[in-house]
């Protein structure tokens, strides 16, 4: 019963958010003030710019009006729409003077695109999101609230679909693997990298935050490399898959060696032989 309560309650939440995006109406009435210390990055590729990207940006730039944001598209197999789609699309950020675009014209790994938007990011602290996410109004509130601000690292509702990362984590750990040349095991080959240093990244709920519905998707959907996505390994990609068998000794059951990373489907990671000098 608790369960069944939380769920209603939830969605009762978010009728008030689901009215205002039937109307169509994107902007909120957001706090004048900038948020300290923050700069707030979205990866994003073609296809989704009306369902996920736009409303997304209306809803940061509404929320978040002192903030920087900076959006990285990634490339696209089919080159002349990405083309295209690239002109709408910074047509669209154009508009926002906190707004910075990084275009790519050939498809990229998630740990690129990441890296890229810390490396540019002018803050201490960055929020980075995938394009496929709600925000309620009071997201902010909870931002500013929760503590999530004073982390080095932390997920927001133990996904890395919204995750704060700090410039100084990055000196300590290094940035996200670029081997990773698709999408898929970022977060899992940089946990047990902190894990290797005794580290591991915070946690904060909130309900004001969910990911967006798949809407449109099939079973044939292809994503920019060209690849079906449901044929790839690791429910992602099957290149990025095999990167990390190469790179990691990974089992469920400790061995010598091994580090103990908590929160993965996998529970004990070592760095292969020819990758022991492989830290950051």
């Amino acid at each position: 019963m608790p369960a069944l309560v939380k769920r209603i309650s939830s969605k009762l939440a978010w009728l008030p958010d689901d009215f205002m995006r039937m109307l169509k109406v994107h902007h909120t009435p957001g706090d004048t003030g900038k948020v300290e210390g923050i700069t707030i990055g979205v990866a994003t590729f073609m296809d989704r710019f009306d369902h996920y990207f736009r409303p997304l940006i209306l809803r940061l730039a509404s929320l978040f009006p002192g903030n920087e944001i900076i959006v990285a598209i990634n490339g696209h197999y089919r080159v002349s729409e990405h083309l295209k789609y690239l002109d709408q699309a910074e047509e669209f950020c154009s508009r926002f003077s906190h707004l910075k675009v990084i275009p790519y014209k050939e498809p990229a790994g998630l740990s690129s695109l990441w890296n890229r938007i810390i490396k540019e990011s002018t803050e201490e602290r960055i929020l980075i999101m995938n394009d496929d996410v709600r925000l309620r109004p009071d997201f902010r509130k909870f931002l500013t609230g929760s503590g999530i601000l004073n982390s080095q690292i932390a997920t927001i509702n133990g996904s890395w679909s919204y995750f704060i990362i700090s410039k100084e984590m990055t000196e300590v750990a290094g940035f996200f693997d670029e081997g990773l040349t698709e999408i898929g095991g970022e977060d899992d080959d940089y946990i047990a990298r902190m894990a290797m240093l005794g580290l591991s990244p915070e946690n904060y709920n909130t309900g004001t935050l969910k990911k967006a519905s798949l809407k449109g998707r099939h079973a044939g959907e292809v994503n920019s490399y060209g690849r079906v996505i449901a044929l790839q390994e690791g429910g992602y990609s099957t290149l990025n898959t095999k990167y990390l068998e190469n790179k990691w000794e990974i089992s469920d059951e400790y061995f010598p060696g091994a580090v103990e990373v908590k929160g993965r489907k996998h529970r004990y990671w070592k760095l292969r032989s020819e990758n022991q000098s492989y830290i950051k």
